[in-house]
């Protein structure tokens, strides 16, 4: 079983790894494949790559280098023709003028398609415009979308036809005119449709994509920000570079060019500070002063660029800022390469196969920036590195997954040993319950035993002895006997497993006694008031309540000659005295009423001196209550209130 799952997760590692690695290679060999895709031989034979250019510099424009303010008015020139290495410094108007051969039955296929036309232009046929934007200083810009045109037959004339192409251009902007193909529509358009795809649209996709992927992780680091810096890190990094990689698709510049272009280049810069940073928290590195330097240099390069004279910002820019971003990534990439290398996981592996396979399109696209580069190439950069934000967002989202699985196992594990507790307790509980209820049968046994030695038991010994000794009469042993009877029954009722309240006890001591004093002409009353029917007393409480009322009762008959006993027993708001502490019991009292001569006429025991009413006292007090007694000139009442 063990050695299945081994096998079962090296191949899905494998799997993984192959499936990774796969889209990397499609990615970084992606910008190839544009060219082998490309029909370049079908385009070639309509390829337009020689021209006549008249610059038109602007008003004011202040030529640096080899400006071409001192050449001639017009002249040949090779395209494509970048302004950066061919006019260095010069900002203004470009005319090209390109003669192109229609045969008479062509004239209605036929179209134009320009790689890249930076920054803006106006496409004319035999002196009628075909398309048309604004002036280079306004915020018309279309630098890195193609351009495809049909041409109207009616603007074409059998022979030859002057095509003119006006690029506007601010100085050292990289502004320029790619080489150009006039030929049949259905080539161009295919040719136009495939570049665009790779140069506008599958670059759009991709930086939506990231944003996409990167809100998730955004959200995760806003409900944790200690826990989840390094989603946090990356989530707004990535969001920064997909934001700042739609500037490409702006058809106008939503402010002055002196503003946008810094601000263009800052986001870059910041965008991947956070991502470098990362990059370095994911290789386990902390390095807080390399961290604070690059937020330094990030903050002060920001500035510097809205400083740099716009007529040079393109020239000097890249050494300012992209080349050293360039350096600074290649530092952190090493960095992270050694930390994989050293302590390598899946993760780390993946990511850094699509790391390393950006070093090609980075190199390509700071080769560009400097102009060493071919002027209508597509930016790879753009294209591949989304496609790596989008791995490690996948990658993220993974280890966020594996991450709660984790704690959901972990959870689990907790469960199961919480519950396993929880069953030891209840068991320890329940043996301690076990234990008690044993403890107080024996207690109660014990104290039953006492009762029963003490009351019964010991009148058995004085009957016995006296019937030894035959010092009694048979009518006292009768009375003996019934005595010690109604001493078991009280034991019992008290602690009888039928007794729940003192009312069920009541109420057996009730059944023994009603028909023996109905028998003697004796009445009796049995009256519950509200809320009496659920006390609940000890055994122990419950014995000496039932032996006083017993007590009473045979006094009220024996001395007071009473036809008449009631017994009530009701709820008090106000005993004699406070409940003890924490006590849950109601008070109550305990009255026995009776009709008889009243205690003056009464015999000494029912006045107090005899034994009966010490008794009768001495288990009030044990209670913690009172007993009182009373006559008036129709009744006495014995009060016991607890």
């Amino acid at each position: 079983m063990e050695l299945s799952t081994r096998s079962n997760a090296r191949y899905s590692i494998s799997r993984h790894v192959a499936l990774v690695v796969g889209i990397i290679l499609a990615v970084t060999i992606a910008p190839l494949a544009i060219g082998l895709v490309t029909p370049s031989a079908a385009l070639l034979q309509w390829r337009l790559d020689h021209a006549t250019l008249e610059l038109v510099p602007n008003d004011g424009t202040v030529s640096h280098g080899s400006a071409s303010n001192d050449a001639p008015q017009a002249a040949p020139v090779a395209l494509p023709d970048p302004w950066n290495k061919t006019h260095p410094g010069f900002g203004g108007v470009g005319r090209y003028s390109i003669t192109v051969h229609v045969e008479p039955d062509a004239l209605a296929d036929r179209a134009l398609y320009i790689p890249r036309l930076s920054n803006s232009g106006v496409v004319e046929i035999n002196g009628a415009p075909l398309a048309e934007s604004a002036r280079a200083d306004s915020t018309s810009w279309r630098w890195n979308r193609p351009l495809y045109l049909t041409i109207p037959p009616d603007k074409l004339r059998p022979g030859d036809n002057t095509l003119a192409i006006s690029v506007s251009g601010v100085a050292n902007s990289r502004a320029g005119l790619s080489e150009s193909f006039f030929g049949p529509r259905d080539t161009l358009r295919a040719a136009y449709r495939l570049r665009r795809f790779f140069q506008v649209d599958l670059l759009w996709i991709a930086n939506l994509t990231v944003i996409v992927l990167a809100i998730p992780l955004l959200f995760s680091w806003l409900r944790d920000p200690l826990g989840s810096v390094n989603y946090g890190l990356f989530s707004a990094g990535s969001i920064l570079f997909g934001v700042r990689n739609f500037h490409g698709f702006f058809d106008f510049l939503p402010m002055p060019v002196e503003y946008w272009w810094p601000l263009v280049s800052a986001s870059l810069g910041w965008s991947l500070g956070l991502i470098w940073i990362f990059l370095l928290r994911f290789s386990d590195y902390r390095w807080r002063g390399f961290e604070l330097a690059l937020a330094a240099f990030t903050v002060a390069g920001s500035a510097a660029l809205f400083m740099v004279p716009t007529d040079r910002f393109m020239a000097l820019s890249p050494w300012l800022w992209y080349v050293p971003q360039f350096f600074i990534g290649i530092f952190c990439v090493g960095a992270f390469t050694y930390r994989t290398i050293s302590k390598p996981t899946l993760h780390r592996a993946i990511l850094l196969v699509g790391i390393l396979g950006q070093m090609g399109p980075a190199v390509h696209d700071v080769l560009w920036i400097e102009g060493a580069g071919s002027f209508s190439s597509i930016l790879w950069m753009a294209l591949s590195f989304p496609v790596v934000l989008i791995l490690t967002s996948v990658l993220l989202a993974d280890d966020m997954a594996r991450t709660r699985a984790a704690l959901g196992n972990v959870n689990k594990v907790l469960e199961s040993r919480v519950t396993a507790a929880r069953q030891d307790l209840e068991e320890l509980y329940e043996s301690k319950r076990a234990t008690e209820r044993e403890a107080i049968g024996t207690e109660e046994r014990l104290r039953l035993m006492r009762d029963m030695h003490d009351g019964v038991g010991t009148r058995l010994s004085l009957l016995l002895s006296g019937l030894t000794r035959g010092e009694i009469s048979g009518g006292e042993v009768e009375d003996a006997v019934r005595d010690s009877l109604e001493e078991l029954h009280l034991l019992l009722d008290a602690r009888g497993p039928s007794t729940t309240t003192l009312i069920d006890a009541l109420a057996n001591l009730r059944y023994r006694l009603g028909p023996r004093l109905a028998a003697v002409g004796v009445e009796t009353r049995w009256e519950v008031g509200a809320g009496a029917e659920t006390l609940v007393l000890s055994a122990e409480a419950t014995l000496h309540v039932l032996r006083i009322i017993q007590e009473c009762i045979t006094n009220s008959v024996r001395h007071g000659q009473a036809g008449l006993v009631t017994l009530r027993i009701e709820r008090s708001t106000a005993g004699p005295q406070p409940p003890a502490p924490g006590s849950t019991t109601p008070s109550f009292e305990v009255l026995v009423i009776d009709n008889g001569v009243g205690i003056d006429n009464a015999t000494a025991a029912t006045r107090g001196g005899g034994r009966g009413l010490a008794n009768i006292k001495a288990r009030a007090n044990a209670l913690g209550g009172a007993f009182t007694l009373h006559s008036t000139a129709t009744e006495t009442i014995a009060r016991l209130s607890l």
